[in-house]
């Protein structure tokens, strides 16, 4: 069930979800508003799906129009899976669409205004950040390996150590990813979590004959609660991909042949 903070907005043929927490510019896209066709229309912001250029160009234009964002600013997360962690300073602002990416990270964190930050999703976990007190954003994707890495928590260190962010006061919102019952997998996902991170993600596993269901959300929470976030201030979206591939673009759903959707963060 979508979480009480969570808002469905539509203007024209733009629809994406907010979450009343962050009063800051940001969204978690969905397929539509955009100009791309095939299996990535409408609205696809990935330069590696199979999509033309000058579409995924009209695309952020786009979207910079109806968050009224500087379109020339938007710095894109490189996801490989992993742990890595970046802050954005303002000679890395536009990498990834009018600066060549430099880095290889699942998260991007800034405190520079007007710097809009974006993380990619099709059934991963990507989760906007924002601490009130000191202005600081961030953005974090993380699949299974990059959450049994530890890089939710680790986007919290970096945004406390490098940008003075306090703990107590930062909010994280997990968006629109694949949930538990839609995220079926071999022992070896479960397996591998645990060797990672312990004993204290088997209550977020439940075994279902030779399958397994994974909670992603409920284990990123859990981490952020342990890396000092208030409970109330880490929000669930409870938007599952998979349910709702007819608005989002599922990795699973789709086998593969899609576009992807951004979550966006600016200061």
């Amino acid at each position: 069930m979508m979480h009480s903070s969570m808002c469905r907005v539509q203007r024209g043929s733009f629809v994406y979800y907010t979450c009343r927490r962050l009063p800051v510019r940001h969204a978690f896209t969905t397929k539509f508003g955009g100009v791309s066709t095939g299996a990535c229309e409408s609205l696809n912001l990935g330069f590696n799906r199979g999509d033309t250029e000058q579409n995924v160009r009209e695309n952020y234009r786009r979207l910079a129009e109806e968050l009224n964002v500087d379109g020339a600013r938007f710095t894109l997360t490189r996801q490989i899976h992993e742990a890595e962690v970046s802050v954005v300073r303002e000679s890395e602002a536009g990498m990834g669409l009018t600066r060549p990416m430099a880095w290889q990270s699942d998260a991007i964190v800034t405190a520079l205004p007007d710097t809009p930050l974006i993380g990619f999703y099709a059934d991963c976990v990507v989760t906007l950040l924002y601490d009130p007190a000191t202005h600081a954003a961030g953005v974090c994707h993380a699949g299974w390996r990059g959450m049994a890495a530890g890089i939710l928590p680790k986007t919290a260190h970096v945004m406390a150590e490098k940008l003075g962010a306090h703990r107590d006061s930062l909010i994280a919102v997990l968006g629109p990813s694949i949930r538990q019952e839609c995220f079926e997998t071999d022992a070896d996902v479960p397996q591998a979590m645990e060797r990672q991170l312990g004993a204290q993600v088997q209550p977020f596993i439940a075994e279902k004959g030779a399958k397994f269901h994974v909670d992603l959300q409920g284990i990123g929470a859990k981490l952020l609660w342990d890396a000092g976030l208030s409970p109330e201030n880490v929000i669930d979206s409870g938007i599952c991909t998979m349910c709702h591939a007819d608005t989002f673009w599922s990795h699973r759903a789709t086998h593969g042949v899609r576009g992807v959707q951004g979550a966006v963060i600016c200061l």
